[in-house]
């Protein structure tokens, strides 16, 4: 059952913000989501509820369109890390910690800093 507000879209009882359905759904202005998915977007918009949606998140099936949502996430927060510094660090690593629970790894790797060889002579 999907009922629409101004700035959230509910979903099997569940109100998301049209922003997180967006940003999962990779359209923009996006008014459907995956119902299975509601877990991960419940916890993309509220990190705090991370904890206690693990369960329902590691039951989902580890498509790749899933996969991919994930990323959008990632590049989403980083994106928009100076708007709200907190809140995208925790959506950050809700996203993260789904993908390596989901896939056993990150798609998008973090760039490693190359150390700088010591000149000996």
């Amino acid at each position: 059952m999907r009922h629409q507000s101004k700035n959230q879209i509910e979903i099997d009882g569940e109100k998301l913000s049209k922003d997180v359905i967006s940003i999962l759904a990779g359209e923009e202005e996006a008014e459907d989501l995956n119902e299975e998915w509601v877990p991960v977007a419940k916890a993309i918009e509220e990190p705090e509820k991370l904890p206690f949606l693990l369960s329902d998140i590691k039951e989902l099936e580890s498509t790749e369109e899933l996969r991919l949502a994930l990323v959008r996430v990632h590049i989403n927060a980083q994106i928009n890390m100076k708007k709200d510094m907190d809140y995208y660090k925790r959506q950050l690593f809700v996203a993260k910690t789904i993908e390596v629970l989901l896939y056993g790894n990150l798609m998008l790797k973090p760039l490693r800093k190359k150390k700088k060889k010591k000149n000996n002579g």
